[in-house]
C-alpha cells in the first residue's frame, strides 16, 4: 500500500509539471509563437517515452522519472521563450487530457505487469536472467532435461548429437542419431553420421553396422562424398584393392581438386593401385626424411592440427601404424577439443587408430 501511495504521488507531481510546462499561459498577444527546436526535440522525446511505456519497453517508474526530467527542461525553456499565443487556452485542455491519459496508462501498465511485492534483488541473481556464459556441458544438460520432458523433440535430438560427438560421447551420439532417424526418417547424412558414431564407439572399427550404414547412405545418394570415402577407405584397409580403386576413382570424379578430402582420395587411389600391382609404397630416403623432420618439429615445438594430420597420414602411408598411433596420441594431447581435430579423428578411425586417454 505504501508503494502505491508513493507511486500515485510521484505520478501526480510529474503530470502536474508536464501540464504546467505544456499548457503555457495566456498573455496579450495575437501572433502565434513557434516552439524552439529545443522544445520540439523534447516533445518528440516525450512521445517516445510514452510509446515505450505503452509497449512495455520502459517500466512505469523509469517512464515517470524520464517525464519528470523532461518537464524540468521544458519549464526552463518555456521561461526563456516568447509569450504563448492568446488562443493557448484551448491547448490547455489537450495537454490536460494527454497528461491524465499518461498518468492512467503508467499506473495501469505497472498494475498489470509490475511486481511491487517482490523484494529487491541484484540482476545477476534473478532466476529469469540467463547466465553470463554457458559452457557446452551446461547447454547439453539443459537439452537433456528438455528431452526427458519431450522425447519426441526432433530439433533437440538433432542438436545434441553433434555435441556428443565433440565431447567424445560416441555411444550417446549414436543413440541420439537413432532417435532422429526414428522420428524423421533416414537420409544419407544421418546414416553416415550414425555410422561414424558407431565406428568411433567401436574404437575405429567400421565392420558390421557402420559399413552397412555407409553402403545404405551411398545407395541413397550416389553423390554423397563422406559415405563413399568411408567405403573406399574400408576396401583399401581390407585389401580389396580392385573395389578400392573403383571406389576412389568414383569419389575423385565428384570433386574439383580443391576439396579438403581430395588429396586423401588421391593417396588412397595410389595405394589401391600399388596393392593391385603387388607392390608397396616405397620408403624412400627423401620421403622418410621429410616425414621424420616433420615429426621432430611437431613433437618438440608443436604445430597446427593440419600438420599433425599430415604426419599421421604419412606414417600410415609408409606402413608405420605404431608411429602413427604415437603421433595421433600427441595430436590429441595438443588439441584436446574434438571439434578442432574432426578430420584427424576421422582419419584415425578409418585406419584403426585408438583414441587413448
Amino acid at each position: 500500500m505504501i508503494f502505491w501511495s508513493l507511486a500515485i504521488v510521484v505520478t501526480a507531481i510529474a503530470c502536474a509539471a508536464l501540464y504546467y510546462a505544456g499548457a503555457g499561459r495566456r498573455v496579450n498577444a495575437t501572433a502565434p509563437v513557434v516552439d524552439s527546436p529545443e522544445v520540439q526535440h523534447l516533445k518528440l522525446q516525450l512521445k517516445e517515452i510514452e510509446t515505450d511505456a505503452a509497449n512495455g519497453r520502459l517500466g512505469a517508474a523509469e517512464a515517470v522519472a524520464a517525464k519528470g526530467e523532461l518537464a524540468r527542461e521544458l519549464l526552463r525553456l518555456k521561461g526563456a521563450q516568447k509569450p504563448v499565443p492568446a488562443g493557448a487556452g484551448s491547448r490547455r485542455g489537450i495537454v490536460a487530457g494527454a497528461t491524465l491519459a499518461t498518468a492512467i496508462l503508467a499506473l495501469g501498465v505497472y498494475g498489470a505487469l509490475g511486481r511491487p511485492d517482490l523484494p529487491a534483488q541484484p540482476l545477476a541473481e534473478r532466476a529469469d536472467t540467463p547466465p553470463p556464459e554457458m559452457t557446452l556441458d551446461d547447454a547439453i544438460a539443459r537439452i537433456e532435461a528438455q528431452l526427458k520432458k519431450q522425447p519426441d523433440d526432433l530439433r533437440g535430438w538433432t542438436v545434441i548429437a553433434p555435441a556428443y560427438m565433440q565431447l567424445g560421447r560416441y555411444a550417446d551420439a549414436a543413440a541420439a542419431l537413432r532417435r532422429v532417424i526414428e522420428l524423421d526418417g533416414p537420409t544419407a547424412d544421418r546414416e553416415t553420421d550414425l555410422g561414424e558414431a558407431v565406428m568411433m564407439a567401436n574404437k575405429g572399427d567400421a565392420t558390421g553396422e557402420p559399413l552397412a550404414l555407409f553402403k545404405s547412405a551411398a545407395a541413397r545418394d550416389p553423390a554423397h562424398v563422406r559415405s563413399r570415402y568411408y567405403l573406399a577407405s574400408e576396401a583399401t584397409r581390407e585389401g580389396d584393392y580392385a573395389t578400392a580403386k573403383a571406389d576412389w576413382q568414383a569419389l575423385l570424379k565428384l570433386g574439383k581438386g580443391d576439396e579438403p578430402w581430395y588429396a586423401n582420395a588421391t593417396a588412397g587411389l595410389a595405394a589401391a593401385e600399388a596393392g593391385l600391382n603387388g607392390g608397396a609404397i616405397p620408403d624412400g630416403s627423401a620421403i622418410a626424411g621429410m616425414v621424420e623432420g616433420l615429426s621432430t618439429r611437431l613433437m618438440q615445438g608443436g604445430g597446427t592440427v593440419e600438420e599433425w594430420t599430415r604426419l599421421v597420414r604419412s606414417r600410415l602411408v609408409l606402413g608405420q601404424p605404431e608411429l602413427a598411433q604415437q603421433a595421433y596420441d600427441a595430436a590429441r594431447k595438443a588439441y584436446p577439443d574434438a571439434a578442432d581435430r574432426a578430420a584427424l579423428d576421422i582419419l584415425a578411425a578409418d585406419n584403426g587408430l585408438v583414441a587413448n586417454n
